[in-house]
């Protein structure tokens, strides 16, 4: 490492579409990871130089990876993973121990968070970071620097030490979410090399905000180990603030709110709404909520502050299995969210869980059925995932109906010949559950009566692409034979 600032260089391993999203990949969302971002922003305010290597936007092989390390000369590296990226940056950290066998390779992000000892023990990484990455990174970063470091001393970690695995106490959760600057954006790609799925954005390219951390809800199949169950926001000031820097600086034309729960605090998005509508800012944005945080008149006030699309996690048309997957909500309230959106003129996209405990044939094509009743714009049928750490994981691994633990094989939208399942409901076969999906995107998406309405919305060279290559990989989807 050069002798001017102390360099670190943060990761995100590559992701592509069809690892993403198999049979459907033309249409899969290939976004930035922001978590690096506030990482890098955090140390860069400590006088760190920092480097981001965002292999979603820019793919880059290990190889390639390694050459870009070299270059920059790190004293630190730093790579985040999911369960879909976590074997990617397996390979990565190997072969910069290769080229860097004494630097230190630090691993965070929801896979080591949701189940550290499993990646520790694999001895690839020096330490890794569990939960929110910000103060503690920069407490390991200081400490590098400083020549004083000491894995004991420092909360939210774990590591291996004399063969034995470590985790120190954890760190208290990020309160002053304000006192978090904005997610170090110039060191990205620009925002035009990423492509989200078709039918979530009408101008691009479209810049990505977390306004929010943290849910209170106990829906089993949700990993919530990096921020947890307390809800934790930026001010409306904030957020209006990295909105016109997102638009000014970044050339946003359309902006995506990742928030697990957008509306959690409604008091707090009608105040953000009148900021916007002050502050003239006027590009369209879209947001993920659940359906009993919204009212009409919050839903009206959205759409009047630029919002033409809501993204509610509905997950199924089945009580029973909304029961099972403790949504705390009702088929009832679903459509009634539903119908209160579509009222207010906005746009409805909908997620939606297959393969849970307790699935059937049955409940599936009742799930479809009220999709069509309700006459959502959008649907996603995913299959489900289980998060190491989470409720349902506990449970499937409890009852040994856990198949597989092979990570390349976890992906929530499936081709139905190449995807291993790693979990079946008991009262299905994986020919029968993989067969449910893509006759469930079949029976939706081509009915004239969706085709027609589709036609009627197109406004331009762009929305007939953005249709064309949608239409184009639900008729490519297969069945298992």
């Amino acid at each position: 490492m050069t002798m001017d600032k102390y360099r670190i260089m943060l990761i995100s391993p590559g992701l592509s579409a069809e690892r993403q999203a198999g049979a459907l990949k033309d249409i899969a969302n290939v976004l930035p990871t922001l978590g690096i971002g506030y990482i890098a922003s955090v140390l860069e305010k400590n006088d760190f130089e920092v480097g981001i290597l965002d292999c979603i936007g820019e793919p880059l092989g290990v190889e390639q990876v390694a050459e870009r390390v070299t270059a920059f000369d790190p004293g630190i590296i730093g790579i985040t993973a999911t369960i879909l990226t976590i074997n990617a940056a397996y390979a990565i950290a190997r072969r910069l121990k290769e080229y860097f066998p004494h630097m230190p390779v630090i691993i965070g992000g929801p896979q080591f968070s949701s189940n550290p000892a499993e990646t520790i023990e694999k001895e690839i990484f020096d330490l890794g970071v569990i939960g929110e990455g910000e103060d503690t990174f920069l407490e390991i970063s200081k400490a590098f620097r400083s020549g004083n470091f000491k894995a004991d001393n420092i909360k939210g970690v774990a590591y291996k030490d004399n063969g034995n695995i470590k985790q120190t106490d954890p760190r208290s959760f990020i309160t002053d979410m304000d006192s978090i600057p904005f997610p170090a954006r110039h060191l990205y790609p620009p925002l035009s090399v990423y492509k989200p799925v078709p039918a979530s954005y009408i101008r691009k390219p479209v810049g990505l905000m977390i306004t929010s951390r943290g849910c209170p809800y106990q829906c089993i199949f949700c990993d919530r180990s990096v921020f947890g169950n307390r809800f934790r926001a930026h001010s409306p000031a904030y957020v209006v603030d990295e909105m016109k820097l997102l638009i000014d600086r970044f050339g946003a034309r359309e902006i995506r709110f990742m928030d697990d729960t957008f509306t959690m605090d409604m008091d707090r998005v009608f105040e953000l709404c009148e900021k916007m509508i002050k502050m003239g800012i006027s590009v369209p944005w879209t947001c993920l909520t659940r359906v009993n945080r919204v009212t009409p008149e919050l839903l009206r006030t959205m759409k009047k502050a630029g919002c033409w699309q809501v993204i509610y996690g509905l997950e199924s048309g089945d009580d029973k299995m909304l029961e099972r997957m403790k949504k705390g909500v009702t088929v009832r309230d679903n459509e009634k969210a539903v119908r209160m959106a579509k009222k207010a003129g906005l746009n409805v996209r909908a997620t939606f869980v297959f393969g849970m405990p307790g699935e059937t044939v049955d409940s599936i094509k009742r799930t479809v059925e009220f999709a069509k009743r309700v006459d959502l714009d959008v649907v996603n049928f995913f299959t489900v995932i289980l998060y190491p750490g989470n409720e349902l994981y506990g449970i499937a691994k409890k009852e040994g109906k856990i198949l597989h633990s092979d990570y390349e094989h976890y992906t929530s939208l499936i081709d139905a010949e190449e995807t291993k399942l790693h979990y079946i409901p008991e009262d299905m076969t994986e020919r029968e559950l993989k067969n449910s999906i893509v006759q469930a995107y079949r029976d939706y998406y081509l009915r004239p009566s969706f085709i027609f309405k589709q036609f009627l919305n197109i406004k331009n060279l762009e929305d007939i692409e953005r249709y064309w290559s949608a239409f184009k990989s639900v008729v490519s989807l297969r069945k298992k034979h």
